[in-house]
């Protein structure tokens, strides 16, 4: 058995059939792989969907249970019972082009003992919205952001599609069990890996589709989970708190950026609404920037799209600015109040040290005649 494709999966059960029949559908003799299903405690259907997959896959999916315990223990559990010497790591969202495993395996035989991170692109059949064309931008997958494919370093092994032989990750420790949600647990333990001498490559043509469409308000519950997996990242390695971070996301004028950049929208909104009412010969300048219909079109998604992820329901544009932009004064003048408090202390606290300095080369605050 050359490889094993490992998959967690919690309560997906209708993507998981797909995926699993795409995991099927390789180009490699059946021979060659495996693929180990573990569910982590699903409340769904994933059961009977796993069931009806062992069934149709011969032999080749094998199916286990855990209580929720999170996506690092069912790989874990996945991994350690894993027959083949290289692990292919997807998720169950995730829908396999026909030569995945074939791109993985080759590039493991032709390049010798790494990590090899593929390509993860958004269904062709989802509708793309504004949002996640911007998180196709390296927000959520930085691919874009990889400046050498031969060496890319642990911050994009993404367990959606990477590979890795087993006994790297036996020898780095496993994944770390006390990261519970789907953030950072794979990229700490590739920097656990990439310690011991593993390089990672990235490898666009091992590819597979993210069947899962994201709205701004799922992703946000996301990102709070990510920032508390980056804290427990940081406990456990205080050398890694500056590319986590850390420090950026405990600032409350982060939070002031957040109202700037909302209420800054709005006002671009209202900006080309009534631009598009002029006549087009108003200013040359500007109308080309006015023209795009899917630049409008994306604006308003984006404006529905934010009020619905923070009220739950769909608000006056004016009402809501007016409370976010009054929101805002507020925090800005009790950040200038707190700044200002800190400066004082700091700069007393400095003339006080250039005091003391300056008595001890004997001199003193009384001008010399």
């Amino acid at each position: 058995m050359k490889l094993t494709v490992v998959m967690p999966t919690y309560n997906r059960s209708d993507l998981l059939g797909r995926a699993l029949k795409a995991l099927l559908d390789q180009t490699v003799p059946a021979d060659d792989y495996e693929i180990v299903v573990v569910d982590d405690g699903s409340t769904d259907h994933t059961p009977e969907v796993a069931a009806e997959s062992v069934e149709a896959g011969g032999g080749r999916i094998r199916y286990f249970r855990q209580d929720n315990s999170g996506p690092a223990a069912a790989r874990n559990l996945g991994t350690r019972e894993a027959k083949g010497e290289i692990i292919l790591f997807t998720g169950d969202d995730c829908i396999a082009t026909r030569t995945l495993v074939a791109e993985h395996l080759r590039v493991h035989e032709e390049e010798g003992d790494l990590g090899v991170l593929g390509h993860i692109a958004w269904h062709p059949e989802l509708e793309i919205t504004p949002f996640m064309a911007f998180l196709e931008e390296g927000v959520q997958f930085g691919f874009k952001h990889i400046r050498n494919p031969d060496d890319i370093g642990p911050w994009c092994f993404y367990t959606a599609n990477c590979s890795v032989r087993k006994h790297r990750i036996e020898e780095a420790g496993w994944f770390d069990e006390d990261f519970k949600y789907a953030a950072y647990e794979d990229i700490e333990l590739a920097y656990r890996m990439e310690k011991r001498g593993l390089r990672i490559v990235y490898r666009p043509q091992a590819l597979t589709y993210h069947h899962h469409q994201t709205t701004l308000k799922q992703y946000l519950g996301r990102q709070r989970l990510a920032g508390r997996s980056a804290v427990l990242f940081a406990q456990k390695h205080p050398e890694m708190k500056e590319g986590l971070g850390i420090h950026h996301g405990a600032l409350a004028s982060t939070a002031v950026q957040f109202y700037e950049a909302v209420t800054a929208y709005g006002y671009a909104l209202g900006v080309r609404e009534a631009l598009r009412e002029l006549p087009p010969d108003w200013d040359g300048e500007i109308a080309p920037l006015i023209e795009d219909e899917e630049l409008a079109a994306a604006g308003d998604a984006w404006q529905k799209e934010l009020f619905l992820a923070f009220r739950g329901e769909e608000l006056s544009n004016a009402v809501e600015l007016s409370r976010l932009r009054r929101r805002l004064r507020e925090m800005q003048e009790e950040w200038d109040r707190v700044t200002s408090r800190r400066l004082y202390r700091w700069t007393e606290g400095l003339a006080r040290g250039v005091w003391g300095v300056l008595r001890a080369l004997g001199l003193s605050r009384e001008a010399k005649g």
